[in-house]
């Protein structure tokens, strides 16, 4: 077998830290750093020094709580309990919240002749799974739990899944027989030990009802509870193996059934009386209807409660089925028309009136030729989310992100009052954000500017792309113009075409740039820069 030497087996040992989808960090019996990965700078934005081997962890852990990452609180005692879970790892994970709102987890294990390793794993997406779980989850209980029935449902092994709060109504047993996961046999062998299935042996009392279980016949059965209540048990098989049961309190309806026998004795009875009793008779026989309109009122009312629940359970299983189809779109508004179900028209090709605008940064290609990739990335993150907040604010829809461009759309594909100058409007918001952003990057030494372009007119509009992957987009002059217009616009300029201004005139000030020779077009366009939006517009 090769030698391979110190050096070799370092800088393998490098590679495979860099390569690691989580950050890691080791720290000596000094709580000193020895190494880190890259993975850790960009998962915290520091100054680089506090990263550097040889520099104190505490150092890194005191800035990170300083700057929001371990929420609010004095921040000694925050570093404090940091710097404990560094000199005695328990090697239990624990989780932190960054300010930029993602999720780190959080893994701490002593190594051989002292210090630590710390590995942070970004579990952001999987939060987000769990809270968007969480809630659908609550929703379904909601419905279940609305339910006039009892529901269980209980998978291929007879564990119980999920039952509603009218079960535990119904079944006076103890709580922890209910809890998900229980083997639902235990729960009847309850009932059976206490006369919910009459006189037998337990374990045929049991077995009967394991096997109704096991292989659900769709037809309904009866049980006589204790205290006296009839109820009506309906199992049906599930996919994916299990069963649901539905059971219903029919104790009215079985009461109703007994006053009809019994009214129909009595009326026997009149029959054979004497003629004069034929006005008792006919008592009789009226509360004879009236009971038998009762019956059918119950069966029917039975009925339709079954076909609400079918209805909730699959209304439930078909929304979030739909949740797949949200992760195909980059606009909330676009996933918004999915959820409403009234997306199959609104993302199908069509020809409409919209408002196209395109912003980029002045001076970015020269800024990422010089700057480090973590500093683009760091503008670029700010710059990205002051864009999408206005893009929010204002009804717009992203088309796309491409670097420091975007295109966004405006009155489509769901319609937006006075777009053109809701457009404008966004434009206006961004350079003052954007502005405000510069300033600090001037401090960094970057000289970056901000220009856009708006134009409006008509465009075909809908989903472009292939079944796994859709895209939302819009195909016309106007796109190539509000593109051409913004590759035009220098600093600060928010540059609109003809159409625009005559559609906002009067509502805003500008002042016109001349006529633009712009690369796509015969005759050259009328431009102006927009420079306030008139305090009584509307």
């Amino acid at each position: 077998m090769a030698e391979h030497s110190p050096a070799d087996v370092l800088g393998q040992l490098q590679l495979v830290l860099e390569n690691m989808p989580s950050a890691i960090v080791h720290t000596d019996a000094s709580l000193r750093i020895v190494v880190c990965n890259d993975r850790l700078r960009d998962m915290y934005p520091v100054p680089p020094e506090l990263l550097q081997p040889g520099r104190p962890y505490p150092d890194f852990l005191r800035h990170l709580a300083e700057n929001g990452y371990y929420g609010r609180g004095d921040v000694d005692a925050l570093v404090a309990r940091r710097v404990d879970s560094l000199r005695n790892p328990s090697g239990r994970s624990f989780e932190d919240h960054a300010p930029d709102g993602r999720w780190y987890r959080i893994l701490r294990r002593r190594v051989a002749g002292g210090g630590a390793v710390t590995v942070m794993t970004d579990i952001t997406e999987q939060k987000l799974a769990e809270l968007e779980l969480a809630d659908k989850q609550a929703q379904l209980h909601v419905a279940l739990d609305n339910m006039p029935g009892a529901l269980v449902h209980t998978d291929a092994e007879l564990r119980i899944v999920v039952c509603n709060d009218r079960f535990r109504e119904m079944y006076i047993v103890p709580e922890e027989m209910l809890q998900p996961g229980r083997l639902y046999p235990d729960f009847l062998r309850y009932l059976a030990l206490n006369g919910y299935y009459g006189d037998g042996d337990v374990d045929e009392l049991v077995a009967k009802r394991v096997e109704s279980l096991r292989n659900p016949s769709g037809r309904s059965f009866e049980d006589h509870t204790p205290d006296g209540r009839w109820y009506r048990v309906l199992r049906r098989r599930v996919a994916g193996g299990g069963a649901v049961t539905v059971i219903t309190d029919i104790t009215e309806q079985k009461q109703a059934e007994r006053d009809l026998l019994d009214a129909t004795r009595r009326t026997e009875e009149a029959n054979k009386l004497i003629t004069e009793k034929n006005r008792i008779l006919e008592a009789l026989y009226a509360e004879i209807q009236d009971k038998n309109r009762k019956v059918e009122e119950q069966a029917a009312q039975i009925a339709d409660w079954n076909a609400r629940l079918e209805a909730r359970v699959t209304e439930q299983v078909a929304r979030i089925g739909q949740m797949s189809k949200l992760t195909r779109f980059l606009s909330p508004k676009i996933s918004d028309l999915i959820m409403s179900g009234d997306a199959d028209d609104s993302l199908k090709a069509r020809r409409t009136e919209i408002t196209v605008v395109f912003v980029d940064l002045r001076g970015f290609t020269g800024f990422t030729e010089t700057a480090e990739p973590e500093e683009v990335m760091s503008v670029l993150r700010e710059y990205h989310a002051e864009l999408g907040r206005e893009i929010m604010a204002h009804d717009g829809t992203i088309e796309h992100f491409a670097g420091d461009g975007a295109m966004i759309l405006f009155n489509a594909p769901v319609q937006v009052d006075n777009h053109e100058l809701q457009a404008i409007r966004m434009a206006l918001r961004m350079r003052e954000s954007v502005a405000m952003l510069a300033r600090g990057w001037k401090k960094h030494g970057y000289g970056l500017g901000f220009g856009v372009g708006i134009a409006g007119g008509y465009a075909t509009i809908g989903a472009i792309g292939y079944e796994g992957r859709l895209e939302y987009s819009a195909i016309g002059t106007v796109v190539n113009l509000a593109a051409r217009l913004c590759g035009e616009a220098g600093d600060s300029q928010i540059l609109i075409s003809p159409r625009i201004f005559s559609k906002t005139e009067g509502r805003i000030d500008v002042e016109s740039v001349g006529d633009l020779a712009l690369k796509g077009f015969n005759r050259a366009i009328p431009a102006y820069n927009v420079l306030a939006v008139r305090e009584d517009a509307p």
